[in-house]
């Protein structure tokens, strides 16, 4: 499994694209002026695989229950 650096990399490549899909137009943006991507930018990216986890016939609610108890044991693992 590659690393937490390796992850968050991949992930950022993640998001990068889904701006870029968005042609700059965000929902509810304020990001701090020394970053350019807000809190809100990744909010809105997990919605939308959340909306895209209800299309696919997945509980949203229970994916994100899912996803808490697998970021926990993770937080754990890697200290």
């Amino acid at each position: 499994m590659p690393d937490k650096a390796k992850r968050a990399d991949l992930a950022q490549k993640a998001l990068d694209a889904y701006l870029h899909e968005h042609s700059g137009i965000r929902r509810w943006c304020y990001p701090a002026k020394s970053d350019d991507i807000g809190e809100s930018d990744i909010i809105d990216l997990v919605t939308d695989l959340l909306l895209l986890a209800e299309v696919k016939g997945h509980d949203p609610c229970s994916v994100v229950r899912k996803a808490e108890v697998h970021l926990q044991a993770e937080a754990d693992l890697h200290g």
